[in-house]
């Protein structure tokens, strides 16, 4: 997603937004009894030639520096006491809707922010990985993810500053459930509300919202945070991509043919396929270990990869 550039709602979004009351991030809940998740692993290149700029250590960010840049968002909205992950929203307001209208979804995105800006929500705090291996920006990128759900939505609020930024920018997720496949929408947060994106956005999130990874072990506030946040990702459902009119879906290149990658981003499986569109974060996550998920490209296919990011269209 771009950073730096993502009407007064009708009628119809205040009426919306006056029928979600606010809940609290960390209401009672009984002890868990699943497997908590495992910990994000350390972002630690594995060497495999794939980055286009080396790997930024960020040596400018003690844990203590990182920690006082991260509360200029507000003391008070992070590191939120939590049971659960994931903060629940109120039902919505049509039980039996078959795919929301623009106005509920961005009233779902205004909802999380309000919450957010109350301190209701239940951020993870890091330094992203994916945005500080940006090839444009190069810059560190601080994060706060917040994650909301009820039987309609999944939505996900992101607050974002490189580390030269002085304010905040506001971005969200909603993931419209009432429809096989689910419907993602994509949005930043301007002066009149919440404008939805298609064309930039894309470029890192074919297949929605990405799994939290950390720069660095410990630019993170709530590791157990995000790994719980990151297991609630990864276990979306498969679902498309929203591209408004003003924001169309650009040329996408070469599809991602290889078979160690479409058996999983395929037109058939589990994930969207992957074109040439999307080289920088195949780039970061193959080289960082964190894709494919449950095993490490072996270098024969490591080779095979790098020649098809670098074919030229």
């Amino acid at each position: 997603m771009q950073i730096a550039s993502f009407a007064t709602f009708l009628g119809l979004l205040s009426m919306l937004l006056s029928g979600l009351p606010g809940v609290r991030a960390a209401e009672p809940a009984p002890p868990p009894t699943d497997t908590p998740p495992t910990l994000i692993a350390p972002a630690v290149s594995t060497g495999t030639g794939l980055l286009l700029e080396p790997a930024l250590t960020l040596p400018e960010f003690t844990p203590e520096k990182f920690a006082e840049a991260m509360a200029t968002v507000g003391p008070e909205k992070i590191r939120r006491p939590w049971t659960k992950p994931v903060v629940t929203l109120p039902p919505h307001p049509r039980p039996d809707a078959q795919g929301l209208t623009t106005e509920e979804v961005k009233a779902y995105m205004v909802k999380a922010k309000d919450l957010f800006d109350r301190g209701e929500a239940v951020p993870v705090s890091d330094v992203g990985l994916i945005s500080t291996q940006e090839d444009v920006i190069r810059k560190p990128m601080l994060n706060h993810i917040a994650a909301f759900s009820n039987s309609v939505v999944r939505a996900y609020l992101l607050v974002q500053r490189t580390s030269t930024d002085q304010g905040w920018s506001y971005f969200a997720i909603v993931q419209d459930l009432t429809l096989h496949p689910p419907l993602d929408y994509f949005a930043e947060f301007r002066k009149t509300g919440p404008h939805f994106e298609g064309t930039s956005c894309y470029k890192c999130h074919s297949s929605g919202p990405l799994a939290i990874h950390p720069a660095r072990e410990d630019l993170v506030l709530d590791a157990p945070l995000a790994a719980a946040v990151s297991r609630h990702i990864a276990e979306q459902p498969r679902s498309r991509f929203f591209f408004p009119e003003d924001s169309p879906k650009p040329p996408t290149g070469a599809p991602l043919a290889l078979k160690f990658c479409t058996r999983c981003h395929d037109d058939d499986a589990d994930r969207a396929p992957l074109y040439q569109l999307q080289s920088h974060p195949i780039r970061v996550l193959v080289d960082f270990g964190y894709m494919p998920p449950n095993r490490r490209l072996k270098p024969a296919e490591i080779a095979e990869l790098k020649a098809w990011l670098e074919r030229k269209p």
